[in-house]
């Protein structure tokens, strides 16, 4: 009979353990901050219409159906659950909104700054600058490749992550220097910036510019006021 009783009690306890691991990783997906690069899957009920996968973007901002940008990072799923019902209490009548995250960034870069196509993109090994630059569409004829940033998380032996920012030269590697071409790591924000103005350019912006906008805006109030 013991041994009937104590078979009762395993098979009772482990029935209960995915129970309990299942709550667990649910209390755990609750306290995670949604960071950007994030992929999330937004289920909108009854109007399935509105319900669509994003992206967190760079700015930390999802696109939602109707609702237009929304602020996403650094808030937790059930709290960006409460605002999205909120909203879409609007349009929809008793809406339920349930968020999940399907893909977190750790396995994402991102290009920002002057490319054609700014955004998070797939991260995969052994990625390396040109890579992301051809999947980012190139760069604008603005950009000032010389002086490519790359910022990047780095995890100490302490377990503290701290942020470095590294120097890249696009412009060289696109002359052909390959040992330029920087091997990328998860995570890793790419940024290309404008190139700056000369002296020249800035002084027709503060001084020239400002005066032939007024003269236009004479000559055209000029030729309304003759026509009447």
């Amino acid at each position: 009979m013991k041994t009937i009783s104590l078979a009762l009690s395993l098979l009772t306890f482990l029935n209960t353990l995915p129970v309990f691991c299942l709550e667990a990783a649910a209390d755990a997906a609750k306290d995670y901050f949604i960071e950007a690069g994030d992929v999330i899957n937004v289920n909108v009920f009854p109007a399935q219409e509105f319900s669509k996968e994003v992206t967190v973007q760079p700015d930390g901002t999802i696109e939602i159906p109707l609702l237009g940008s929304l602020k996403a990072q650094g808030m937790r799923p059930g709290e960006l659950e409460k605002v999205l019902t909120a909203k879409f209490s609007k349009y929809v009548s008793n809406p339920a909104i349930t968020l999940n995250v399907r893909k977190f960034s750790s396995s994402r870069v991102a290009a920002i700054g002057q490319v054609m196509s700014p955004g998070y993109y797939e991260y995969r090994e052994g990625m390396r600058l040109l890579d992301l630059l051809a999947q980012a569409g190139g760069h604008q004829d603005y950009a000032r490749n010389s002086k490519v940033r790359i910022f990047r998380k780095v995890k100490g032996e302490d377990g503290k992550v701290t942020e470095q920012v590294l120097q890249a030269d696009l412009a060289k590697v696109l002359a052909g220097d390959m040992e330029k071409n920087v091997l990328l790591a998860s995570g890793d924000i790419i940024y290309i910036p404008r190139k700056p103005y000369s002296a020249a350019a800035r002084w027709v912006t503060d001084n020239f510019l400002p005066w032939a906008t007024l003269f236009l805006f004479a000559v055209t109030a000029g030729i309304v006021a003759n026509k009447n």
